[in-house]
């Protein structure tokens, strides 16, 4: 995969956007030498990368949010999501909450972004009732877009219920990706596939790379 140097995630409640920021930072710094993820997210109190900074800073990974405020759900950005922003020598991950609610946290720093610095990435889990159809889909992006004050640069196909996905579940809802990303002309940068699943993965031909992710995140339950 190529890399712009600020990589955005968002989409909607439940898409899997803060697993994916988390394994895209990982694998970021298997290649750049300054990492920092930035949780953006503002408005769900759970499944915030934030909660895995410790993990993450032992890895060489800097994790950018309010540290006084680390479980307050407040729509707070941390100014310090400019030394990703503004500095080129660092590369870097945007964890951004979901739905329209969550990209107005994106629009106060949409501004400060180059245009060739950065990828805006459509996180699409067809598993969850705003992103089952293709209509759903695109007033999922249209919202988001409006409140974002960016435009999506690719898809990413996250199909998946947490550790009960099932290899049926991505090719019962993959081919309504390819159909949205046919729509709204963009195209899918990876097909994020839970690790665990991988070996199930080899009989299935999905045209897009396959990009394995270990899940980190606990559900409050766990």
């Amino acid at each position: 995969m190529k890399n712009k140097r600020v990589t955005i995630f968002t989409g909607n409640f439940g898409s899997g956007k803060t697993e994916l920021a988390i394994n895209y930072s990982l694998k970021l710094n298997k290649k750049y030498s300054d990492i920092v993820l930035a949780d953006l997210d503002v408005v769900n109190p759970y499944f915030r990368s934030r909660e895995k900074s410790e993990f993450l800073e032992d890895r060489g990974i800097e994790v950018v949010y309010p540290k006084n405020l680390k479980h307050a759900d407040l729509p707070i950005v941390s100014p310090d999501v400019y030394k990703l922003i503004q500095n080129e020598n660092i590369y870097g991950v945007l964890d951004v909450g979901g739905n329209d609610d969550g990209a107005i946290s994106l629009a106060s720093v949409s501004q400060n972004l180059e245009d060739d610095q950065y990828e805006m990435n459509f996180v699409i889990n067809t598993m969850r009732p705003s992103t089952n159809s293709l209509e759903g889909i695109k007033d999922m992006k249209e919202r988001i877009e409006a409140k974002s004050k960016l435009s999506f640069d690719n898809i990413i196909c996250n199909i998946n219920l947490g550790k009960e996905t099932t290899i049926e579940n991505i090719k019962e809802g993959y081919p309504l990706v390819k159909k949205a990303s046919e729509e709204l002309n963009l195209p899918i940068k990876f097909i994020a596939i839970y690790d665990k699943l991988l070996p199930l993965n080899s009989n299935n031909n999905f045209e897009e790379e396959i990009f394995p992710v270990e899940l980190y995140m606990n559900t409050p339950w766990d």
